[in-house]
């Protein structure tokens, strides 16, 4: 009996690792925590300028004041920066300068019993039970762990054919849906058994 399996073979982008950083919790967590300490801001500047307005202190105490809502607005810029798509796209970039497996050809095989990768002669095997579901880009798939994080990236450009994505797709669905059933007869889409 033929298992379905596909191979992709591609070099990562300093996209895919923006696609894995966009999608994780701790970036929302960072935007909320940024949110909340706009407000905060914003309402001790309110106050400052109440109390400056109240109280028609001398030109001095304006000066301190002016430099202390400069710092605040600053550090919520700052705040809001660290979590833009432009802040983890140079982060991305970064880290795949500063890791150089992350420059090297990767084999990927979807099969039936795994997620198979392979860079310069290590292969790491994940188990279709690793995975929860996935998400689709336009530039890749995003496989999400039981917990919803993003795990691994299957990349469309790694198909060795365009009309391969809709195939990918149904087998991603597939091992995805049930991990532990055999995958349904059928011939392999690259050519490849399993």
């Amino acid at each position: 009996m033929m298992q379905p399996t596909l191979t992709l073979r591609y070099v990562p982008e300093a996209d895919d690792i923006l696609e894995l950083m966009t999608r994780v919790v701790v970036r929302r967590r960072l935007r909320r925590r940024a949110l909340g300490q706009a407000v905060v801001v914003l309402v001790t500047l309110w106050g400052l300028l109440v109390l400056l307005a109240v109280a028609a202190p001398a030109w001095q105490w304006w000066i301190p004041a002016l430099l202390l809502a400069v710092v605040l607005v600053r550090y919520v810029v700052r705040e809001f920066a660290v979590t833009t798509r432009w802040s983890l796209r140079r982060r991305a970039r970064a880290i795949g300068r500063r890791s150089p497996r992350t420059r090297l050809a990767h084999e990927m095989e979807i099969g039936p019993d795994a997620l198979t990768i392979r860079v310069e002669g290590q292969t790491t095997a994940y188990a279709w039970s690793h995975f929860g579901s996935f998400t689709e880009s336009d530039r890749q798939f995003v496989l999400l762990d039981r917990t919803g994080r993003a795990s691994e990236i299957v990349p469309k450009r790694g198909l060795s054919d365009a009309a391969l994505v809709p195939v990918c797709r149904d087998l991603l669905t597939q091992y995805l849906e049930d991990p532990t059933a055999p995958p349904a007869p059928s011939a392999s889409p690259d050519g490849h058994s399993g």
